[in-house]
């Protein structure tokens, strides 16, 4: 299956700039379970499954809703990317310069980073020092872009270009990244809390995605596929 494009965008436009209604990215619970279970809970955008915690982005060109066709299977991170107005509410993403990877890899990247980063010994030590390389690369877009607000960029893109320019704007960003950070906001009834340590602890679990590979396994688990690929049986690690 080809991952689709990520292209950081704003709610109420579609990727080529189509004026969208709110209506769209919130489907029926019967059509987002139907994409859920059709894409087997994988992120259309950068592979990562997870039984919980996926969202359904919608890709329609109509500018409507109605079948499952329209919508695709997104990740937490993957899905804010075209949401960047709800970011700084959120609290869940900072605009980075980051032009040697991808948006997709940042996302896997970072997930490593926080299964690591709580747990103990050398991969949570090196796990702080990655997280902290990311969140200075906010600088250099400050720089360039002259904000690492997601909020900022949102509205440059809302209420500061032409259809043309928006269905362009992957180009006009090239090299800036949304840098997924350990918290999400969600607001029910009169309430806000951070679901990011829900969501956390589910990836850790047993039935969550990284439940088999726990980060004591990643050093033996990089040796093995590097000897496989060599054609050697590499030394054991101690976990």
């Amino acid at each position: 299956m080809a991952y689709l494009r990520i292209s950081p965008g704003i709610s109420g436009l579609s990727d080529a700039g189509r004026i969208l209604s709110a209506d769209v990215h919130t489907p029926q619970e019967a059509m987002r379970q139907k994409v859920l279970e059709r894409d087997q809970h994988t992120c259309r955008y950068c592979g990562f499954q997870s039984r919980k915690y996926q969202e359904v982005n919608y890709i329609g060109k109509q500018g409507q809703s109605g079948n499952a066709d329209d919508y695709a299977c997104a990740c937490t991170f993957c899905h804010q990317c075209f949401h960047l107005e709800r970011v700084e509410r959120m609290q869940s993403g900072a605009v980075i310069w980051l032009p040697e990877i991808g948006q997709a890899a940042l996302h896997h990247i970072c997930r490593a980073i926080y299964v690591a980063r709580i747990s103990q010994g050398p991969m949570a030590d090196a796990a702080r020092d990655a997280l902290e390389s990311l969140l200075q690369r906010k600088e250099e877009a400050q720089r360039r872009l002259g904000t690492d607000s997601p909020r900022i960029l949102a509205t440059v893109l809302q209420d500061f270009l032409e259809a043309k320019e928006y269905r362009e704007r992957a180009g006009k960003l090239k090299g800036f990244r949304v840098l997924p950070l350990d918290r999400r906001i969600i607001k029910e009834g009169d309430l806000e809390f951070n679901q990011f340590p829900q969501i956390l602890a589910y990836w850790r679990s047993k039935d969550g995605p990284f439940g088999d590979v726990p980060p004591r396994r990643w050093v033996n688990m990089f040796y093995d596929l590097r000897a496989e690929l060599n054609g050697k049986k590499s030394p054991p690690v101690s976990e």
